[in-house]
């Protein structure tokens, strides 16, 4: 697996100058690096060799839930992921939610949404020049949102540096 940091300071938990400043500067946190550690001991399992060519990009904490970003192959079923997630939430004992990197936003939200689906999504440019993204959704699906509508809201905006609303149709 190819991580942010070296893999050496990962594995031992000390860090070299380098990595310390990532996590100094906020880049990193030290909560990452605890998931970095598992991710690597993961790829050992003959189960998880996917892992050897994936690349760690990034953790987000969203209260009592982990979302983990990486980069696979999309030769890689969902599945796949899903079972790398509960490894990962019965080492670390968090609620951990892998999601494949995708240059695609929609197939990001939609990974992030699941179970629930997306209607659509609109942008609308403001008079001062930002733009909002308002993503619909249906009443049934809200009821199935892994999150809160407005921790969604602000983990999307906190992600893509956007605003992102959340509208139940």
């Amino acid at each position: 697996m190819r991580l942010p940091l070296d893999i050496i300071c990962v594995k031992s938990g000390v860090l070299c100058p380098r990595c310390k400043r990532l996590i100094d500067s906020g880049v990193y946190s030290q909560n990452e690096v605890d998931i970095m550690k598992a991710l690597l001991e993961l790829e050992e399992d003959p189960s998880n060799k996917f892992l050897r060519e994936a690349t760690y990009f990034k953790s987000y904490y969203v209260d009592s839930i982990v979302i983990v970003v990486i980069e696979v192959s999309d030769s890689i079923p969902q599945s796949m992921l899903i079972k790398l997630g509960r490894a990962l939430s019965e080492k670390l004992g968090l609620r951990i939610r892998v999601i494949r990197r995708s240059q695609d936003v929609k197939v990001f939200l939609a990974q992030l949404f699941a179970p629930a689906r997306i209607q659509g999504i609109d942008s609308v440019w403001t008079p001062d020049g930002d733009v909002q993204h308002i993503i619909r959704i249906s009443r049934h699906d809200a009821r199935v949102l892994p999150f809160k509508i407005s921790q969604l809201e602000n983990l999307l905006t906190m992600i893509f540096n956007e605003v992102y609303r959340i509208k139940v149709i």
